[in-house]
């Protein structure tokens, strides 16, 4: 192990996940749509066309609220938020984090970190599930139409799978949810599990979420679905024409010997950093799919947070992110390694 290595990659690590939290914050700092308009929303007020506000109805308040009184309002709303130098406002927000204080939901009235851990376990369930299935489904076939190049299996998976990519995940969500869920009614068409069973590790409730996770899972299979064929098809038509494998098939090894052991091998080390990364990139969740389907993952909640300007909540989806890609990215530097010696850092 080198460490020099290993400390360099953890200091880039820190310094990215540092820098994608200030830009995140001055983009939200200076955003038009702020949570004060949501703490309006809630009180029943509405912006008036003279700079004012008016009561709707079934307010609290009554009347009509001039631009000063607005004002007001706004600046009293105003002191609850952390304001001024956003350097120091992200020292002390990472300062926060590291101590477990990631803030109150602006929305829920809940703990940050609470809703993030109750709705992350759903999410990564899901996606890492369809990543994985698409990844080792995708390496075979990518393989398959290799071999088979130029024939009609060949012609009719590529064309397939450019078609199929084309078409956005959030229409397959919609069809899936329409012809499964509505028309068959074989599949929930919201929720993570039944509300007649008890969470716990019992097979009524295990049944129930796989049952409620089948289609979203099956939608993100479907939608990314030969993306990692594609990307295998060319590896492998890369490597058939190197010169080892034509020195393995003149020493007379078994074709499944030098698919396997040799194409196979080498063809897949360009998707290895693509894979772990992507698995980083499941904890943001799939916004449509888990839209769609009102799965309660983290997309939803990221959704719930952006339409109503809950920053904090915002702020810690992102952060959560940001450190899976980051983590992601280090192991799969780390590992690379054991798979391919020819980059071992010595």
């Amino acid at each position: 192990m080198n460490w020099k290595y290993l400390a360099r990659r953890i200091g880039i690590a820190i310094s990215t996940i540092f820098f994608v939290l200030l830009l995140t914050y001055i983009l939200f700092e200076y955003s038009p749509l702020k949570p004060i308009d949501y703490l309006l929303n809630q009180l029943g007020l509405v912006p008036t066309q003279g700079g004012g506000l008016v009561a709707s109805r079934g307010s609290l308040l009554s009347g009509t609220l001039s631009q000063q009184q607005y004002e007001q309002i706004v600046a009293y709303l105003e002191t609850f938020l952390p304001h001024g130098n956003p350097v120091i406002n992200v020292l002390k927000y990472i300062y926060n984090i590291l101590r477990g204080n990631w803030g109150i939901s602006l929305i829920y009235i809940e703990p940050v970190t609470l809703l993030i851990g109750s709705a992350l376990p759903w999410t990564l369930f899901v996606v890492a599930t369809a990543n994985i299935l698409n990844f080792f489904i995708g390496v075979y076939l990518g393989q398959l139409m290799a071999y088979n190049r130029g024939k009609k299996l060949d012609q009719v998976l590529t064309q397939f799978i450019t078609v199929k990519r084309a078409i956005p995940v959030y229409i397959y969500a919609a069809l899936f949810l329409m012809f499964f869920g509505f028309y068959l009614r074989i599949v929930p068409t919201s929720g993570a599990y039944g509300v007649n069973v008890t969470p716990g590790l019992n097979l009524p409730f295990i049944l129930s979420v796989l049952h409620h996770a089948a289609m979203p899972i099956f939608t993100l299979f479907f939608a990314t679905f030969g993306g990692w064929a594609l990307a295998m098809r060319g590896n492998v038509i890369s490597q058939l024409g190197e010169d080892y494998v034509t020195y393995a098939e003149a020493r007379g090894l078994p074709s499944s010997y030098i698919r396997s052991r040799y194409v196979g091998r080498n063809a897949i080390l360009p998707l290895y950093t693509s894979l772990i990364i992507s698995i980083g990139f499941s904890f943001a969740g799939s916004v449509f799919v888990e839209q769609t389907f009102a799965y309660p993952g983290v997309g939803s909640l990221y959704v719930s947070s952006l339409t109503n300007s809950d920053w904090l909540l915002a702020m810690g989806i992102l952060f959560i992110i940001v450190v899976a890609i980051a983590v992601g990215m280090i192991v799969a530097d780390l590992t690379y390694s054991l798979i391919d010696p020819r980059v071992r850092v010595g």
